[in-house]
């Protein structure tokens, strides 16, 4: 099996799943509309706060995605997927690229929706070039959460890696401040935000309205994320090679 053959079909698998594409990739838009009325017409970093809530729930929506195609991996190696996969012409990287790129592709519609939503809905009106510098930056920032989600999937036992899944991305979410201004958490959890990719998906992408300059602290932290996280995921893809 090539690399563009396991892409195609792990869509096609993922886009029959509809607890997946209702729960995991509608359901940030939903949250946007929601907490967007939840505060009103308040401000933060320098945005209105329809804007502000509309690229926290467009990042919380790419890393939930990108987050929930990882662990699938688990029940992929309990039913041996991934020794079968060993059997074809697939390159050693190849499988680890398929569910990276598998996770990206499908965290675009989700920060689509939202923004779409903040368009549509919420009357947002930004320029064309605006619109298209938020959704870059929201997608390509949500790298890191596609690798850290597939670290979870080969880490641990087939039955804990949802439920771990869960565990990581929302309380990473909450503190990363996507669910609300990092303005109104305690002191302390405004500081561990800024050590976290969830804050930096988010403050990056913001920054592409503000007119601020690339954070390189952000940068370096998301790369930082990125760089063990995928690190690990060779080294357990090895691991899991060598017992065959």
């Amino acid at each position: 099996m090539t690399v563009g053959a396991l892409i195609w079909t792990e869509l096609k698998v993922l886009s029959r799943s509809v607890e997946f594409l209702v729960v995991t990739i509608a359901f940030p838009m939903v949250f946007f509309l929601v907490m967007s009325e939840v505060f009103g017409s308040d401000r933060a970093g320098g945005l209105d706060m329809n804007t502000y809530m509309m690229i926290s729930m467009a990042a919380f929506g790419a890393m939930s995605v990108a987050f929930a195609v990882g662990p699938r991996v688990g029940l992929e190696r309990q039913a041996g997927w991934n020794r079968q996969l060993r059997l074809t012409p697939l390159p050693g990287w190849g499988y680890v690229a398929v569910k990276i790129t598998v996770a990206m592709i499908l965290a675009l519609p989700a920060v689509l929706l939202v923004f779409l939503a903040g368009l549509l809905v919420k009357g947002i009106e930004l320029t064309a070039g605006q619109w298209l510098a938020i959704v870059l930056s929201c997608w390509i920032s949500s790298l890191p959460f596609a690798v850290l989600g597939l670290l979870i999937g080969m880490a641990v036992k087939p039955e804990s890696a949802q439920p771990l899944g869960l565990a990581v991305y929302l309380p990473m979410a909450m503190l990363g401040g996507l669910w609300m201004p990092v303005d109104i958490l305690p002191g302390f959890m405004a500081s561990l935000a800024k050590a976290l990719p969830s804050y930096w998906l988010a403050e990056i992408t913001r920054d592409r309205l503000t007119g601020t300059a690339l954070d390189l602290l952000g940068v370096g932290v998301m790369a930082a994320w990125f760089l063990v996280a995928l690190t690990l995921v060779i080294g357990l893809y090895r691991r899991d090679a060598a017992r065959v």
